[in-house]
């Protein structure tokens, strides 16, 4: 079960992730109400490659849901807290550890998205279990995640 609090990626920045658990878990981007999509044709992290706005905006119109844009997992040794760091240290051009997600980051007033997170044992497996869930529901995978 996901915590309701919600954070904002620049809030998450800003504290260094001090309120992100150590454990294991899994997290999902998600979108505010009212918060328009545009893509940009720059990057804020200038050490990855950029996805053509085209493709992002053709694969975004294809997702049912609007709302979630990232299922990730923190399965490393220090679990949520140092995969969140990566996450966000490279949405400020700081690192260059969470490609992952970069598609995010091409989304004008990324800061303002928002991050949810869940402790759980098996990360792996409840990541795999929401991406196929969220893919027979929408047809697609999240805007930022390219496989299952």
């Amino acid at each position: 079960m996901m915590q309701d609090k919600c954070y904002t990626l620049k809030e998450l920045y800003e504290s260094d992730c001090k309120e992100v658990p150590k454990d294991n878990g899994i997290y999902r981007v998600l979108v505010p109400d009212g918060m328009k999509i545009v893509f940009r044709s720059i990057a804020i992290n200038v050490h990855a490659p950029l996805y053509p706005a085209e493709v992002l905006q053709e694969k975004f119109s294809k997702c049912k849901s609007k709302t979630v844009l990232y299922i990730g997992k923190a399965s490393g040794r220090k679990g949520l807290r140092q995969r969140l760091k990566q996450y966000m240290k490279y949405g400020w051009n700081e690192a260059v550890n969470h490609k992952g997600g970069r598609a995010i980051w091409q989304i004008e007033g990324a800061d303002q998205l928002l991050l949810q997170f869940e402790c759980c044992e098996d990360a792996d497996e409840v990541e795999h279990r929401l991406l196929r869930e969220y893919q027979q529901e929408n047809g697609s995978y999240p805007l930022a995640n390219w496989r299952g």
